[in-house]
């Protein structure tokens, strides 16, 4: 599995429109390389017998109602966005018009 650069975390942060400080940059690139290695952990355990579709004590797990709800949950969800135009949040343009 490949290894996280910083290289690689500072490209991701651009893309995110994050600012990262080169400490936090270094540390970043730590954290990701460890959860990468746990993954490489998961990748060589062996799985051929186990059914990937199986379910064990499927009736031990509640299972919860469905209730229909007539709420409208539009302006507290237009309350809570930085930028509101009428009945739209605005967002940043991130491309170019073609």
């Amino acid at each position: 599995m490949a290894e996280v650069t910083r290289k690689d975390v500072e490209h991701v942060a651009r893309l995110a429109r994050l600012e990262v400080t080169s400490e936090e940059a270094e540390d970043l690139t730590k954290y990701f390389g460890d959860i990468l290695s746990h993954f490489q952990k998961l990748e060589e355990a062996d799985l051929s017998d186990m059914d990937p579709f199986g379910i064990e004590n499927a009736e031990a797990r509640p299972l919860r109602e469905d209730v229909l709800s007539q709420e409208n949950r539009r302006e507290a969800i237009l309350r809570e966005a930085p930028l509101r135009e009428g009945d739209y949040i605005r967002v940043p343009r991130i491309m170019e018009e073609a």
